[in-house]
């Protein structure tokens, strides 16, 4: 008799795990929920699971970086991204980060048994919607970098955008963004608008909390780092 696969659940909400362990459970061995970021790589190098099914949004750590060390840390453990984030910068950096899959959480039972099954089959998985999204080659320096990627939405930015895009990560609101800058309001939007297509994000909202998340990381940029005409390019 072949041996069931053993997966483990990673996410912030134990109902959702719940539901996910009862749908899994007639297949796979389901040895473990885990709910806390910083406690996922712990669970992952005792439970040595073929697979783990990581959300991107949970407490104490971002899943990107619990996605290189489980990588690095356990390389026979495949991961398998389930996220309400669909925005194509998330999809693109879970799969340089090392992931194996990319599930949106509003998929069907049958997508998830699906992406799932693909995966321990040591194939990549991504939601049929998001096939048409460019899935970029991994680097390799991801997993030595931690916040290299995704630690930079900057990098995509000229530097008036990059101004905006780090006082909205600090909290501020658009006329107070317009004031600090010396701008009109007008102009804040078009740069927002500007940078939710540069980003492939689908909306100000997706914006704002890819922005605060960015500014919320140890080595964020302050306003007059990422103002340097001397380093990024100028508008």
């Amino acid at each position: 008799m072949t041996a069931r696969a053993r997966v483990l659940l990673a996410d912030d909400h134990p109902l959702v795990c719940q539901g996910i362990k009862a749908l899994l459970e007639p297949a796979y061995d389901v040895v473990g929920m885990v709910h806390d970021g910083a406690q996922v790589v712990d669970a992952v190098i005792k439970h040595k699971p073929a697979l783990i099914l990581l959300d991107l949004q949970l407490p104490n750590r971002l899943g990107l970086d619990i996605c290189r060390d489980i990588v690095r840390e356990s390389p026979g453990t495949k991961v398998l991204i389930v996220s309400m984030q669909a925005e194509k910068i998330y999809v693109d950096e879970a799969f340089r980060a090392g992931a194996s899959g990319f599930l949106v959480k509003l998929s069907s039972d049958r997508d998830l048994l699906t992406a799932v099954s693909t995966v321990l089959a040591g194939r990549p998985y991504r939601n049929p919607a998001l096939e048409a999204r460019t899935r970029p080659p991994r680097d390799p320096s991801a997993a030595a970098t931690p916040s290299a990627r995704l630690a930079d939405p900057l990098d995509m930015l000229s530097r008036r955008q990059r101004q905006v895009f780090v006082l909205m990560g600090q909290g501020k609101t658009t006329q107070e963004i317009a004031e600090t800058l010396g701008v009109e309001i007008k102009t804040v939007e078009f740069h927002r608008a500007k940078m939710e297509k540069a980003l492939g994000l689908k909306n100000a909202r997706a914006l704002m909390r890819l922005s605060m998340e960015r500014m919320s990381e140890p080595d964020a940029p302050t306003l007059e780092q990422v103002s340097s005409t001397g380093e990024f390019p100028s508008q």
